[in-house]
């Protein structure tokens, strides 16, 4: 029974229709935290929800008050004795129009049920907004909305221009709630939901949480999930990093790919190819441009291959998602693998073929 209440109420939640309440008597969270914690006593869970405020004068000089914290915990057994509560402790009702980022604990990205339960109600809402931004709040969401001092202000401002600093990715790859609606429904995508972690007293991204098939796999580095998003197209540019100090900026950036089915199974091939800026060092010959070009091209190669294999026994990932393309692209892999995603992420294989074209020296 207490899930039907957390489905309706968490619509209620993101979503109140506060058209007739004035301005003064409204909150305007720009970020929402949620957390799951265990009630040993009474032997189920607890939920926490972590609200982050805006100076109210951002919004409206009548709206400028100081009655209502800048942040704010709240915990009970569903959200509406969540939302009950924040209503009693502050007189006002909560307004999502503003809301900038949702962050989730990865307790709760563990729960499939009551995340489910959640993305449920959600979409049941009509016009409910599916394009927030979405993060994974390594070990506790609460603690990330709770650095604001270091912030100047608002977490949820601070994580909107956080994504919007971000010059490597192409144009709307920001992971919203809706992408993992989708990832509910369609059970296919493999989609990576940046990772925050404290440091000095400000959330950095530290990694990148892996969903797959609906189920959350754990968290990669950042280096792993920058190769996964460069193999999938979705970069403006790539830094490779070699083992001789050699730096380079990889621009201008074309991927493309092929599925075939052999006799080991299902087959990827991907070529990258991009104009290289050396960040480092220089060269002072024509001969020395061309190996150096050759030994990135070589161990990027080698680099895409062995992350390729390591994600793939390691989650069962596949860090071309081709599954996804398998209709336009194959159409014979994709009627013998339609309804078997994880079969096919664990047999699919991968070639790389990099070229690499230095523009100075």
């Amino acid at each position: 029974m207490w899930k039907k209440i957390l489905c309706m109420v968490w619509g209620m939640l993101f979503l109140c229709g506060c058209e007739s309440v004035e301005l003064e008597e409204r909150s305007f969270p720009l970020a929402v935290g949620v957390d799951l914690q265990e009630d040993i006593q009474n032997e189920e869970q607890q939920l926490i929800v972590s609200f982050d405020f805006p100076d109210l004068a951002q919004i409206s000089e009548k709206g400028k008050t100081t009655d209502t914290p800048m942040g704010m915990s709240l915990e009970g057994p569903d959200l509406y004795h969540v939302e009950k509560s924040y209503e009693n402790n502050t007189n006002r009702l909560l307004d999502y129009n503003h809301m900038k980022a949702i962050v989730l604990g990865e307790n709760v990205m563990n729960d499939s049920s009551q995340l489910r339960e959640i993305l449920l109600a959600w979409e049941q809402q009509e016009n409910a907004a599916r394009n927030i931004s979405l993060f994974l709040g390594k070990g506790s969401a609460a603690e990330i909305l709770s650095l604001t001092q270091e912030t100047e202000g608002s977490m949820g401002k601070y994580l909107e221009e956080m994504l919007d600093s971000q010059k490597d990715f192409r144009q709307n790859k920001i992971v919203a709630i809706g992408n993992l609606m989708n990832q509910w429904h369609n059970q296919d995508e493999l989609l990576l939901i940046p990772v925050l972690t404290k440091q000095g007293n400000r959330p950095a991204i530290t990694g990148y949480g892996a969903v797959l098939n609906f189920e959350y796999k754990g968290i990669l580095s950042v280096e792993e999930s920058m190769e996964i998003f460069l193999c999938q197209n979705l970069l403006e540019k790539f830094t490779y990093e070699g083992a001789e100090n050699d730096v380079v900026e990889i621009s201008e950036l074309q991927v493309t790919s092929s599925v075939e089915d052999t006799k080991d199974g299902p087959f990827v091939t991907v070529h990258v190819s991009g104009k290289g800026r050396r960040k480092t060092g220089r060269t002072s010959s024509a001969a020395q441009q061309y190996q150096l070009e050759r030994r990135i091209e070589k161990r990027l190669t080698a680099q895409l291959q062995a992350t390729a294999e390591k994600l793939r026994q390691d989650y069962g990932i596949d860090i071309t998602n081709s599954y996804i393309t398998l209709g336009g692209q194959n159409r014979g892999l994709y009627l013998k693998y339609k309804g078997l995603p994880d079969q096919y992420n664990k047999q699919v294989r991968q070639a790389f073929q990099v070229e690499v074209d230095l523009l100075n020296w």
